[in-house]
């Protein structure tokens, strides 16, 4: 059999070579389109603060923001093992009133949120899990107001009396 003649007589060749040339435009223009659906960047879900869930995830269950909104960070990040029954772990009551963290810097914003972002020995590190909002609200609070005793916890926001 020569080459050339698989496919039969010499019309059907052509047929295929001519239905392969009109399916072009057609495959290209597909392609440009399912290009153009993964080049748009995908948006982001309107946030509904109506859910007390995306509070939760967000912790602006207590405020949108400063100190308020820190303590519940505090209250979900770090009173866990910064409270007064660890041992051997650093009290932060009266943090900005000490001369120098554990490491030997000096007390600041910057170096609280840098030992924050970046843990130690014994300390996770949260530069991942915290944003820089966050970071800021919860050295606010630390700086502020800091800490309770778990035998008098703060309020909950959404309580009221009767």
């Amino acid at each position: 059999m020569l080459p050339g003649r698989i496919f039969g007589n010499d019309a059907s060749m052509n047929s295929i070579k001519a239905t392969a040339i009109l399916a072009m435009p057609v495959l290209a223009a597909a392609a440009a389109i399912g290009a153009n659906v993964f080049a748009q960047e995908a948006k982001a879900p309107t946030k509904d603060y109506n859910q007390c869930a995306l509070e939760i995830y967000e912790f602006r269950k207590a405020a949108a923001s400063g100190p308020e909104r820190g303590q519940e960070i505090f209250y979900y990040k770090c009173w866990f093992c910064h409270n007064e029954f660890g041992q051997g772990i650093p009290q932060l009551k009266g943090l900005y009133q000490k001369p120098n963290l554990l490491s030997g810097e000096g007390v600041n914003d910057d170096t609280v949120k840098e030992k924050i972002r970046n843990g130690g020995a014994a300390m996770a590190a949260y530069k991942y899990t915290l944003s820089d909002a966050d970071l800021n609200d919860l050295v606010s609070y630390l700086r502020e107001k800091c800490c309770w005793d778990s035998d008098t916890p703060p309020l909950n926001p959404r309580y009221r009396m009767r």
